[in-house]
């Protein structure tokens, strides 16, 4: 074995791992809450040695903190940058089909980020993370009013609009056992949410 193909197994390993962590995290989150976890549940949800779990987390903190931001880089705010140069409705349909996509995938994202964004365990830099999306969105809202595309009503409303849909939306597909998001059902969830805010 040549020593890259060794460091390619080691890459592989560790991202398995991680993975292993970051579901038994949303996981527990789901039946005990960010205040209930704790380090020896989560190895032992994960199936690892409670010594495995501190080699890739010292703390608690540490890991929510990472599992965090893993969360966010694979959903809406990622996809930020490329998205800022698109029309007003594009730019939120792009953002409301990766994040229903997400949530769907795994509905546990939700009560995990409700949950932490509140808990005195998020790091200043996941905080600054939130704040610039929703800054982002305000943006994006409150020019959409200067172009006499979207009602003429307070921002921060019209984000809870947007996200209380997008979330509770998710949770329903979820639990319909029959429920599959399709291409129809994006679509059409962006339409409803898209002519409540349009003027």
């Amino acid at each position: 074995m040549n020593k890259y193909s060794y460091f390619y197994k080691m890459i592989e390993k560790t991202e398995y791992r991680l993975n292993q962590i970051f579901t038994a995290t949303l996981n527990l989150t789901g039946k005990v809450g960010i205040a209930g976890l704790k380090m020896s549940d989560i190895a032992k949800e994960a199936k690892i040695a409670s010594g495995t779990l501190y080699i890739y987390f010292k703390s608690k903190e540490e890991l929510l903190n990472a599992l965090y931001y893993k969360l966010q880089r694979e959903s809406a705010p990622a996809i930020v940058d490329t998205i800022s140069h698109l029309p007003i409705n594009i730019q939120l349909y792009k953002m409301w089909h990766i994040a229903l996509k997400r949530l769907v995938e795994d509905n546990m994202r939700i009560i995990f980020l409700e949950q932490f964004l509140i808990s005195p365990l998020i790091s200043d830099t996941n905080k600054n993370l939130d704040i610039k999306f929703k800054n982002y969105l305000k943006e994006l809202l409150d020019k959409g009013k200067k172009e006499n595309l979207i009602k003429d009503i307070d921002s921060q409303m019209l984000i809870s609009l947007i996200i209380g849909f997008i979330r509770t939306y998710s949770t329903y597909l979820v639990n319909e056992k029959e429920s599959i998001l399709t291409d129809d059902l994006v679509d059409k969830s962006f339409a409803l949410c898209w002519q409540a805010i349009e003027k």
